[in-house]
């Protein structure tokens, strides 16, 4: 933190009124007695510091307090001249001018020779397409049995059985391994 700024001199006191309601002669004697006080404090007190001085907390922080001298902290004296003077333009915010992060999409694919898969999945088998078509049917159907309860019963019963039959239909036009296997090496992985 910053020392407050004393600007009398001499550590003279503007009032030379002491602020325990005694009266002095000045500020010369004000200061003297204070000196005094301490020295009287000291000779007073002496066991009892020289204690407090051989103390293991005592060493524990006069250690902590030569480290921290030792610790080299950053002065201005360390940092180049042109950290703070640099040429007038090219210098500020709004001097930038490469590219930002807003322009995400444009900067990666430019200098990129990244192609985005596009695979070809060939014609749709009709069995599958009316199998899903089914299902489809089935799930607004119980929609339209739950929100309109006069038809619940037909309208449900109607999505009961398209879910059955799109579901097992579904599920016998699923090929397995052996049939999508391209070679003998082929292990079904496929990015």
């Amino acid at each position: 933190m910053t020392d407050h700024k004393n600007s009398n001199p001499s550590d003279e006191q503007p009032n030379p009124q002491p602020h325990d309601g005694t009266s002095s002669s000045g500020p010369t004697s004000n200061h003297a007695s204070d000196a005094d006080d301490w020295s009287a404090f000291l000779d007073a007190h002496a066991d009892d510091i020289s204690s407090v001085e051989r103390s293991r907390d005592a060493r524990r922080f006069e250690k902590k307090a030569q480290k921290a001298q030792k610790k080299a902290a950053l002065s201005v004296n360390d940092l180049k001249s042109s950290a703070f003077t640099g040429p007038a333009r090219g210098s500020g915010p709004r001097d930038f001018e490469g590219r930002s992060w807003l322009d995400t999409d444009d900067v990666m694919d430019q200098g990129s020779s990244f192609t985005p898969p596009n695979p070809e999945l060939g014609p749709m088998r009709f069995g599958v397409l009316a199998f899903s078509i089914m299902c489809i049917l089935a799930l607004v159907a119980f929609a339209v049995a739950i929100l309109v309860p006069q038809w619940s019963g037909t309208v449900g019963t109607v999505g009961g059985i398209l879910m059955l039959i799109g579901g097992v239909g579904l599920f016998t036009q699923l090929r397995g391994h052996r049939q999508t296997r391209s070679d003998a090496f082929d292990d079904g992985a496929r990015v």
